[in-house]
C-alpha cells in the first residue's frame, strides 16, 4: 500500500484513458475489416468494443459476425465523442439454439425475445429454436438445457440463467451469506444504473432467479449424491440419501475393518459412533398469512427429518412443556426462548457427529415451541436410524435430564427409528463447557467417559455459528424455500469438513502426541505416591461407578467438608444447652449463640443498604422510602442488640460511649447502616486486657466459628455464582437476540454479579474478624481475597485446558472458519484464583481422612486426563484409516454407478458416465493426497501449530509422529 500511495494519480490517469478510444484516437477503425470511422461522416463505420473480448474496435457487421456464438457478450458503441451502451440484440443478433450459433438448416421460424442472465449483467437477446433432426427429440426447454441456459419455467421460457451464473450465486450464498435480491440488484446496476432514476429500464428478474437457484442447488445435490445414475429413478430416493456423510465417522461397510465387532473390548471405544446434539433458537420462522403451500423439493432427502410423520408426531404432544434442566436459573431466560407469537418455528433442533462436526442426515428438525422431548427424541432416532452400531455416545447439554425414561420415549415412536439397547451400548454425556454450569457435571461430563477421547461435545455450536447467519433472511421464507436453504448451506459445511480433514487430523494428532505425554507424566507423578493396595481399591470404585452410576463417584470428594452457617449454630446452640445443663451457661434471655447470629445478621443488613445507596446515582421516592423503612427495621433490631451486648460483651459500653465522645459536636448522628457494633472481634482497639474482661468467657472462639462458617460459605455461594455467571452470558450469547431479549438477560446478569460482590464484601468482613480475633494463621485457606481472585478461568480441574483449546480451534478454522472461543474457556496464562482451591473447614481429627479423599479424586482425575488423551491419539489414527478407506470405498461406488441405468440415449449415458469416472477419479487423487499429506515430515505441521499460540512442548510430540505415520 505504501508503494501504491505516490501512484494513485497515475493509475487514475489510466481508468480515464479508457473512457475514450485509447491508442486508437488517430485512426479509429475496425481491427478486423479496416473500416474506419470519421466523427465528420455519418455513413461511416460504426464502431463497436466489446469488454469480453479485448480493448479493440469493431464494426457493425464485424461484431455481429464474432458475436454469432458469443450472444452475452457486454458492447458499447462509440458516438463520436464517448461510449455508449448497446446490446447484441439492439444491432439485429438472432442467436440460433441446437448448434451453439452455427446455422441450422431448419430453424424455427419464430423468434423470440429471451431475458438472459450471465452474471454480472441481464441481458435480452432474441434467438430461434432448433427443428432439424441434430436436436433429436427435444423440446424447447430440452435445447435451452442444453446450451448450458437453465430456464425458470418449463412451459414457454422467457427467462433463463447461464449454469456458471447460477453455481457462482449459489457459492456467493453458502460462503458470504448473500441472498437473492442482493445479487439481482448488483446486476441489475451492472446493467444500467440509471434505470433506478427512471432514465431507462432493466427487466425485473428477481423471482424467477429465486426460482432457479433454489431448484439448481437441489438438483446439484441429487447430482453428486448420484440419484441421476439410480435406474429407480430420482423419486426413488431414501431418506438422507444425499446428505454428505461425513468421512472419518464409522460406517459399517465403508470404512470399518471386517472384524470391528469382534475386536478385543479394550478397543472397541475405536468404532464408537459419537454425537451431539442441541437446539438453536436463532433460526426461526414468522407465520405468513395466504401463503400457498410450499414443501421442501426432497422432503427428507439430506439434512432434515422426513416433514409429514414429524409433523404428525409433534401433533400428538401438543401440551408437552420444554425440557428441564438441572440448573435452576435456565428458566429465567429460556422462557424468552418460549415466546412464540407470530412465529411458526421457535428455532431447530440438531445432531452432528461430536468429532468431526458434521450434520447427520436427516439430523435437522423445526422446534414449535421451545426444547420438548417430543421433537428432540425424533431427531436423534432419525439421526441414527438404520445404523448398524454397538457403541453410541450422546453429547447433549441437558443431557442429564433426556437421557431419563429413553427407552419409553423411543418406544412411542416409529418402529423403524427404534435401536435395539439390549445390543447397542448406550452412554450420555454433558459437552465439556457446558458441563460446568451443572450441579451433577462430575456425573455426566464428557471428561469422565471412557472411549470418548478428547471430544469436548460442542461441536455443534461451531456448527451452529455457520448456520445462524442465515437467520434472518430465512426467519422470512416459506418452510420449504427455507428447508432447501439451510439444507445447500448444510451440504457446503458437511462438503468443507471433508475436505479439510487431511490437516484438521494430522494437527490434532501432533497435539495430541505432545499432551498426552504431558498427561502421563502428570498422572505417573500423583501414582508413584499411592500405595499398590490403595490403587486397588481406587480402581475398583472406578469399575464399579462406571458400571453402576448410583456408586460414589471417584471424580468428587464425597466427604461434605464445607457446614453451613446454619449447622455450626445448631451445633453450638446444642453446645450450650449442654452447658446449660452442666450449669455452667449463662440466664440471659437470649443466647450467645443467637447473640453473634444476629450481630452477624445486622452486619449483613448494613452492607444491602450501602449498596444499595451505592447502585444508583439518583434515588427515587419509592426507592427512598424504602431505603428509610430497612433503616427504621435496622434500627430496631440494633437496640435489641445492644441490649444482649450489655450481658455477653459489657466491655462494649465503654467503648460505645468512647466512639460517641470523640465524635464532632455538630456532627449529625450516623445512619443506622454506619452504626459501629463493637463485636467481640471489634474489641481488640481498647487493649487486650480490655478484651479478656470486656466479653463472656468462650464468646471469642464462638465467634471465630462462626467467622470461618461464614466465609467458608461465602466462598462456596460466590463460586456457584460465578459458574451462573458464565452460563448466563453464554446462553444469551447462544440464543437471545433482539434488544428487549438481551437487555433482560443483561439485567439478569447483572444482578448476579452484583450478588458476586455482595457475598466477597460478606467474606472479607468475616476474614476481617478472624485477623481481629488474631486466629487467621490457623486458617491459612481462608486467604484475602481480592477482585482479581473473582473470576473463573475455565474448568479448575482440566491441566490440559489449553491443549482442549486448540483442538477446538483446529476444527473451528476447518471449513467455514467459526470462531471457537464462544465455545470454549479462556485460556488466560494467569494464576488460577486461590477460590477454586480453597478446602473446606474440617477439624484436625478428619484432616488425614480429608487429605485421603483429596488425593484419591486428584489421582482419579489425573488418570482420566491421561486415558482421554491415550484414546484421543488413537481416535485420531483410526479416523485417519476411517478417511482413506470410505474414499476407497466411494471411488468403487461411482466406477459402479457408471452403467446402471439403461434407459438412456447414448449422448446422456456418455455424460453420466464421465461424471462417475471423473468422481471415481478425485475419490482416488483426494486418497492419495491424504495418504502422502500424512505420510509426510511432521515439523511443517508442527511450526503451523506453535506459530497459533505457543505450544513449545510440541517439537517433543516430532518424532513420534515421525515413528508412526506409516501405520
Amino acid at each position: 500500500m505504501f508503494q501504491w500511495r505516490p501512484l494513485k494519480g497515475r493509475f487514475l490517469d489510466e481508468l480515464l484513458r479508457h473512457e475514450g478510444l485509447g491508442n486508437n484516437i488517430r485512426s479509429p477503425r475496425c481491427a478486423h475489416c479496416d473500416a474506419e470511422f470519421r466523427s465528420d461522416d455519418c455513413t461511416s463505420a460504426r464502431l463497436f468494443r466489446c469488454s469480453d473480448c479485448g480493448q479493440y474496435l469493431q464494426c457493425k457487421s464485424c461484431c455481429l459476425l464474432h458475436h454469432q456464438r458469443l450472444p452475452l457478450h457486454s458492447i458499447e458503441e462509440w458516438n463520436g465523442k464517448f461510449w455508449v451502451p448497446e446490446t447484441l440484440e439492439h444491432l439485429g443478433l438472432i442467436y440460433q439454439l441446437g448448434h451453439g450459433g452455427f446455422p441450422c438448416p431448419l430453424p424455427d421460424p419464430t423468434v423470440h425475445k429471451m431475458v438472459l442472465i450471465e452474471a454480472p449483467f441481464i441481458h435480452t437477446i432474441r434467438l430461434r429454436y432448433c427443428n432439424c433432426g441434430h436436436s433429436g427429440e427435444a423440446d424447447n426447454v430440452d435445447q435451452l438445457l442444453r446450451n448450458m441456459w437453465y430456464p425458470a419455467t418449463p412451459t414457454d421460457p422467457a427467462t433463463c440463467a447461464t449454469f456458471r451464473t447460477l453455481e457462482v450465486f449459489r457459492l456467493y450464498n453458502v460462503v458470504g451469506n448473500m441472498n437473492v435480491r442482493d445479487f439481482v440488484t448488483a446486476m441489475e446496476r451492472m446493467t444500467n444504473t440509471t434505470a433506478f432514476s427512471g432514465l431507462g429500464s432493466v427487466p425485473d428478474r428477481n423471482r424467477p432467479f429465486q426460482r432457479m437457484a433454489r431448484q439448481w442447488a437441489f438438483l446439484m445435490r441429487l447430482k453428486r449424491a448420484g440419484r441421476g445414475h439410480d435406474p429407480t429413478g430420482v423419486d426413488a430416493t431414501r431418506l438422507g440419501q444425499c446428505a454428505v456423510n461425513c468421512w472419518a465417522c464409522p460406517h459399517d461397510g465403508k470404512n470399518l475393518p471386517p472384524d470391528w465387532r469382534t475386536v478385543d473390548p479394550k478397543y472397541q471405544f475405536l468404532y464408537m459412533l459419537l454425537i451431539a446434539i442441541d437446539a438453536n433458537f436463532r433460526l426461526k420462522n414468522r407465520i405468513r398469512a395466504n401463503e400457498l403451500e410450499d414443501p421442501p423439493l426432497g422432503p427428507g432427502w439430506g439434512h432434515w427429518v422426513e416433514p409429514k410423520g414429524y409433523q404428525e408426531h409433534v401433533r400428538n404432544y401438543v401440551t408437552e412443556t420444554d425440557i428441564s434442566t438441572c440448573i435452576a436459573f435456565a428458566a429465567l431466560l429460556q422462557k424468552d426462548t418460549r415466546m412464540t407469537t407470530g412465529l411458526r418455528v421457535s428455532g431447530v433442533g440438531g445432531c452432528v457427529c461430536a468429532r468431526h462436526e458434521c450434520m447427520r442426515p436427516n439430523g435437522l428438525g423445526d422446534l414449535q415451541k421451545g426444547e420438548r422431548y417430543c421433537n428432540m427424541d425424533w431427531i436423534v432416532f432419525s439421526a441414527i436410524m438404520g445404523l448398524m452400531m454397538l457403541f453410541l455416545t450422546i453429547s447433549y447439554d441437558i443431557a442429564c435430564q433426556w437421557k431419563v425414561n429413553v427407552p419409553e420415549r423411543m418406544a412411542r415412536l416409529p418402529s423403524e427409528m427404534h435401536v435395539d439397547l439390549s445390543k447397542v451400548q448406550v452412554q450420555f454425556g454433558l459437552p465439556v463447557w457446558h458441563a460446568g454450569s451443572h450441579d451433577c457435571r462430575e456425573d455426566n461430563s464428557l471428561s469422565f467417559k471412557p472411549g470418548v477421547g478428547k471430544t469436548d461435545g460442542e461441536g455443534i455450536e461451531r456448527t451452529w455459528a455457520v448456520l445462524n447467519p442465515a437467520a434472518l433472511a430465512t426467519k422470512e421464507m416459506g418452510l420449504g424455500n427455507r428447508a432447501d436453504v439451510l439444507d445447500d448451506r448444510i451440504d457446503n459445511h458437511n462438503f468443507l469438513k471433508n475436505l479439510t480433514q487431511g490437516d484438521t487430523l494430522k494437527r490434532k494428532l501432533v497435539v495430541a502426541l505432545a499432551e498426552r505425554q504431558k498427561q502421563v507424566q502428570a498422572f505417573q507423578a500423583v501414582n508413584d505416591g499411592v500405595h499398590k493396595e490403595l490403587l486397588k481399591v481406587w480402581k475398583k470404585m472406578i469399575r464399579d461407578w462406571l458400571k453402576d452410576s448410583s456408586k460414589p463417584n471417584p471424580y468428587i470428594l464425597q466427604r461434605k467438608d464445607c457446614p453451613t452457617e446454619a449447622e455450626v449454630r445448631l451445633q453450638l446452640q446444642r453446645d450450650e444447652k449442654q452447658q446449660m445443663l452442666d450449669g455452667r451457661a449463662n440466664l440471659a434471655g437470649r443466647s450467645a449463640t443467637a447473640f453473634l447470629a444476629a450481630g452477624i445478621q445486622i452486619e449483613d443488613t448494613q452492607r444491602r443498604i450501602i449498596a444499595q445507596l451505592k447502585g444508583t446515582a439518583l434515588l427515587t421516592a419509592d426507592r427512598e422510602s424504602r431505603v428509610e423503612e430497612w433503616r427504621r427495621t435496622l434500627l430496631a433490631k440494633i437496640s435489641r442488640f445492644r441490649a444482649l451486648q450489655e450481658v455477653y460483651v459489657p466491655g462494649a459500653s465503654a467503648a460505645i460511649s468512647s466512639a460517641e465522645a470523640s465524635r464532632e459536636p455538630d456532627a449529625p448522628p450516623p445512619q443506622p447502616e454506619h452504626i459501629k457494633l463493637f463485636m467481640p472481634s471489634e474489641m481488640r482497639g481498647i487493649g487486650t486486657e480490655d478484651r479478656l474482661w470486656g466479653c463472656m468467657p468462650g464468646l471469642l472462639e464462638m465467634e471465630t466459628r462462626l467467622r470461618v462458617s461464614q466465609c467458608l460459605n461465602c466462598l462456596g455461594e460466590i463460586r456457584s455464582r460465578l459458574h451462573a455467571k458464565r452460563w448466563l452470558i453464554a446462553y444469551r450469547n447462544a440464543n437471545m437476540t433482539g434488544q428487549h431479549q438481551t437487555t433482560k438477560a443483561a439485567q439478569l446478569i447483572t444482578r448476579v454479579g452484583e450478588g458476586v460482590q455482595q457475598l466477597a464484601a460478606r467474606y472479607t468482613k468475616g476474614r476481617d474478624a478472624l485477623v481481629a480475633l488474631g486466629v487467621e494463621k490457623d486458617y491459612t485457606h481462608l486467604r484475602e481475597l481480592k477482585q482479581d481472585d473473582l473470576r473463573l478461568d475455565g474448568d479448575t480441574d482440566d491441566s490440559d485446558l489449553k491443549a482442549q483449546k486448540k483442538l477446538a480451534a483446529i476444527s473451528a478454522r476447518a471449513g467455514q472458519g467459526a470462531r471457537a472461543s464462544r465455545n470454549m474457556p479462556g485460556t488466560s496464562r494467569r494464576v488460577m484464583s486461590w477460590i477454586w482451591t480453597a478446602p473446606g473447614a474440617f477439624n484436625q481429627d478428619g484432616a488425614d481422612l480429608h487429605l485421603h479423599d483429596s488425593i484419591h479424586v486428584e489421582w482419579a482425575r489425573a488418570q482420566a486426563r491421561k486415558e482421554r488423551w491415550e484414546e484421543e491419539v488413537m481416535l485420531l489414527r483410526e479416523e485417519m484409516r476411517r478417511v482413506l478407506r470410505y474414499l476407497e470405498w466411494q471411488a468403487r461406488w461411482w466406477r459402479d454407478q457408471a452403467s446402471r441405468r439403461s434407459d438412456w440415449d447414448p449422448a446422456t449415458a456418455a455424460g453420466a458416465k464421465a461424471y462417475a469416472l471423473k468422481q471415481a477419479t478425485w475419490s482416488e487423487r483426494l486418497r492419495g493426497f491424504l495418504r502422502s499429506q500424512w505420510d509426510s515430515n511432521a515439523a511443517t505441521s508442527v511450526q503451523e501449530i506453535i506459530a497459533i499460540d505457543d505450544l513449545v512442548h510440541l517439537e517433543d510430540a516430532a518424532s513420534e509422529y515421525q515413528t508412526r505415520r506409516s501405520h
